[in-house]
């Protein structure tokens, strides 16, 4: 009987190991899936581009002069140097390493005051979204905005620091909003760093420039950027997340990253739920499962062959 119980034993408890490893196996192998995947798709894109053909001869859907040479040169990684200075909405000289205290990210966007319409439509969006996100500024992370005109006044920088911190409607933030000027060649040293580029149009004075905004971590290292114009409260939470590597948010946010569940997807610039996901939650509720399912039997188990051990050492003959 002792012997078919250890049998028993035996054969649940290689199961719930097989079980274990299985789990486990879809909590690993779906980064490997998705490295194949990312392989792929670049070699694809590469390709895509070597091989590309004109097919616009006449010219029709050439880029205006205008949108010639500007766009992001995506530099995930990269650190900021932090030495470049610049002046703030008070005229005070300021570090870029100042606005970096090693526990907050930063929010990076290049701008300018006499932007006909683009900057306005960018921050004025970005502010409403931030609104609806639980993290503050000047609490959780800071709001930069440089210009990149280098004769752009003061003045004006502090017009325009009044004006979003208004449209926050958090009169307590105020410390955290930035609004910069500088010298051309800290702003494009910045720039180049950041991957940013704009031209001048002088026959239309203005600035031709894309609209962005780079997350860059507590430590000077950017690590996102968020392009267009339209920007959702749950994306720039999660990018925020991100960008903090963990040091804001809950634990359930935390846990999300851990898994894997959320990827930022650089077509849409938004942050969607991977359905490989799914496996890698399945996969620890299968652990908690067994771990819950089978602790009650093998407690019970213990006490039956305690008990089987009691009652064979009575029964047990003694020698004379």
């Amino acid at each position: 009987m002792t012997h078919r119980i250890q049998q028993l034993d035996f054969i649940t408890t290689a199961t719930a190991i097989a079980m274990a490893i299985a789990a486990l196996s879809g909590l690993c192998f779906p980064t490997a899936v998705a490295a194949i995947q990312t392989t792929d798709s670049e070699l694809v894109t590469t390709n895509a581009v070597d091989g590309k053909l004109d097919d616009d001869p006449l010219g029709l859907r050439k880029t205006p002069v205008e949108g010639q040479d500007i766009g992001v040169d995506a530099k995930l990684g990269a650190m900021i140097d932090g030495n470049l200075t610049f002046y703030d909405s008070q005229n005070q000289l300021v570090r870029i390493a100042d606005l970096f205290d090693g526990t907050r990210p930063v929010m990076l966007s290049f701008n300018y005051t006499d932007c006909p319409r683009l900057c306005s439509v960018q921050l004025t969006n970005m502010t409403m979204a931030l609104r609806d996100v639980d993290f503050e500024v000047g609490k959780d992370f800071e709001f930069v905005s440089v210009s990149i005109d280098p004769n752009e006044q003061t003045f004006r920088a502090r017009e325009s620091k009044e004006k979003y911190l208004h449209l926050y409607n958090r009169p307590e933030s105020s410390l955290g909003w930035h609004f910069l000027t500088g010298e051309i060649k800290n702003i494009a040293n910045l720039t180049n760093q950041c991957g940013f580029r704009y031209k001048y149009i002088r026959e239309q004075k203005l600035y031709s420039h894309p609209p962005v905004f780079i997350l860059i971590s507590p430590q000077g290292k950017i690590v996102r950027y968020i392009h267009g114009l339209n920007y959702e409260p749950d994306t720039i939470r999660l990018a925020l997340i991100e960008s903090a590597a963990g040091k804001i948010g809950s634990p359930i946010n935390i846990l999300s990253y851990g898994l894997g569940c959320f990827s930022f997807n650089e077509s849409t610039g938004k942050y969607t739920f991977q359905a490989i996901a799914i496996m890698r939650i399945g996969g620890v509720l299968t652990i908690i499962a067994l771990l819950f399912g089978l602790a009650p039997y093998w407690f019970y188990r213990r006490q039956v062959n305690s008990h089987q051990d009691e009652i064979n050492s009575v029964a047990k003959p003694t020698t004379a």
